[in-house]
């Protein structure tokens, strides 16, 4: 129970908060509507007991009813570190509390502080938070007519700010969402919220990577694409802010993918970008991750100290992307490539005139590239040959570089390997045939055949080479710097090898995997959870 000098100190703080507490809401203009907005009247402690009454009103000048939640901060700090949910709530308080509640009228909650907040001294802050029937957030809407295949849809101009996140995660722990979790003060997505499974959502007071999209999920609202973005900005309303951030559209919320990563984060290459989506590849370079937008764009995160995070300016109609050690590449849709990041070697150096690119593979210190007409091209550093195609080599399908050797996919199911050899990462295990794709790890080989199995061959170190018993449904491969990843086609990932900083522990719950990341470098892994509800 609360103590007579806690009281004191609880009616003392109280007092000097007992201001407007609003919980913000859809400000959906095109529609007319006007956000809730809530008053605390008064709020002060009952002498002599351990009850609190807080008189408020709910003013909504278009909306009858509204819905009102509660929550408590101990020491007055609004945190998920200090969060209280009160549920004791004594003398005809459950007509003042809930949904339905009048608005525009005074209502009063009365909270056994003592039977929820068992403890001797501290002060506490009580917010009364509501909502109307339109939504959680704060979103500008816009309307945008149909033309031609067009339809006619609303679009938030801009993304909703982080004081709007942060409220409406309170406002879901408030109203008890059962997939969400609260410990030691880190709230988390749990289970029951699909593809957002084990994400956490804020620690403390500090927003993480995917709560937005996780509060879109909640309102089943989409984010907007850059089509409809761009004809927001082109036609239907001059002074759109960024398209990449986040937009919402009145169309049923479908899904995103998500891109989650492990292993050693020494530059925060395992730490994705806040609200990153719609990922159609992934790469991750030593120090350094890559990811390539369904719009065409890429983005970069970890370390930039050779400038392999610096997107190039403009750079668009991306296709494929590759990480090296401390280099990184694109492929555009007219068959041309970028490179950017460490020059040592020439390793951003694009040979003159190479065109009709289909498939390009980043080295430690080297890169590659494959042409329509079969035949591989390298550049870079080329001391142990890995740029030294090998003579009348052609039929190419699929390509894959080493720390310092290469490797190639010909369409009848046999691969060649070229490049240092100290490890036999390039003498192929006899007879090896049907393969379907390949990866080159640092100074390991991996092939994956049609029938979902897989073979490795070159240095063992930390049993990279030594391929899980019983593996089998595998539908894509990956090997990094001294280890080896294989995604099954039940969206599952299995990682053997080096287990440094955690890199062979996969993630807990980790499932609905569509893609892995590439890269022979690595020291980290990364991969895209499916685009799922």
């Amino acid at each position: 129970m609360v103590s007579p000098d806690g009281l004191k100190k609880l009616m003392s703080y109280l007092k000097r908060f007992g201001g407007v507490l609003a919980f913000g809401v859809g400000v959906m203009s095109a529609w007319g509507n006007v956000a809730p907005s809530v008053v605390i009247q008064s709020a002060a402690m009952r002498p002599g007991t351990t009850f609190m009454d807080v008189v408020y009103r709910v003013n909504d000048p278009d909306d009858a009813t509204v819905k009102v939640r509660a929550l408590a901060f101990v020491d007055g700090v609004r945190s998920f570190a200090n969060v209280l949910r009160p549920v004791t709530f004594v003398e005809g308080t459950a007509a003042n509390l809930g949904d339905s509640i009048p608005a525009n009228q005074n209502k009063t909650l009365t909270w056994d502080v003592g039977a929820d907040w068992n403890i001797s001294l501290g002060q506490v802050k009580f917010e009364v938070l509501s909502r109307d029937a339109r939504g959680l957030l704060a979103f500008d809407w816009i309307g945008i007519p149909a033309a031609g295949a067009k339809p006619a849809l609303t679009i938030s101009k801009d993304a909703p700010a982080e004081a709007d996140v942060l409220s409406a995660l309170f406002w879901q722990y408030a109203d008890g969402d059962t997939s969400l979790t609260l410990a030691g003060g880190v709230l988390t997505a749990n289970s029951s919220s699909g593809v957002f499974s084990n994400t956490v959502m804020a620690n403390g007071s500090v927003l993480q990577g995917y709560s937005t999209a996780y509060l879109l999920k909640r309102m089943n609202l989409d984010p907007a694409n850059s089509t409809e973005t761009g004809y927001a900005a082109n036609t239907a309303r001059a002074g759109l802010l960024s398209t990449a951030d986040w937009h919402a559209v009145n169309r049923p919320y479908t899904g995103l993918s998500m891109v989650v990563g492990w292993g050693r984060n020494d530059f925060g290459q395992t730490n994705v970008l806040a609200g990153l989506n719609g990922v159609t590849a992934i790469a991750a370079g030593f120090f350094h991750s890559l990811a390539l937008k369904s719009d065409g764009t890429v983005v970069a995160w970890g370390d930039g100290g050779y400038g392999q995070t610096a997107i190039p300016l403009g750079l668009n109609g991306v296709t494929a992307i590759a990480a090296g050690y401390a280099h990184s590449l694109a492929l555009k849709s007219d068959g041309t490539v970028i490179g950017w990041g460490n020059n040592n070697d020439g390793l951003d150096t694009i040979p003159a005139g190479l065109s009709g690119v289909t498939a390009i593979a980043a080295g430690g210190y080297h890169c590659l590239a494959l042409k329509s007409d079969g035949t591989v091209l390298g550049w870079g550093s080329n001391y142990y040959g890995p740029t030294t195609i090998p003579a009348g080599l052609s039929g190419v399908i699929a390509i894959a570089a080493g720390s310092e050797h290469s490797l190639a996919l010909k369409s009848n199911g046999t691969v060649v390997g070229w490049g240092s050899n100290n490890d036999g990462q390039t003498t192929i295990p006899a007879g090896l045939s049907g393969v379907i794709a390949i990866a080159a790890g640092a100074a390991h080989s991996l092939a994956l055949k049609s029938n979902g199995t897989v073979v490795a061959w070159g240095y063992n170190g930390s049993g990279r080479t030594t391929i899980p018993a019983g593996l089998t449904g595998v539908v894509a491969i990956s090997a990094g710097f001294y280890h080896s990843l294989a995604l099954k086609s039940d969206g599952t990932v299995v990682c053997w090898g080096s287990n440094s900083d955690g890199l062979t522990t996969i993630p807990t719950g980790l499932s609905g995997v569509t893609l892995i990341g590439k890269g022979c470098m690595a020291t980290h892994a990364v991969a895209v959870k499916a685009k799922a509800p």
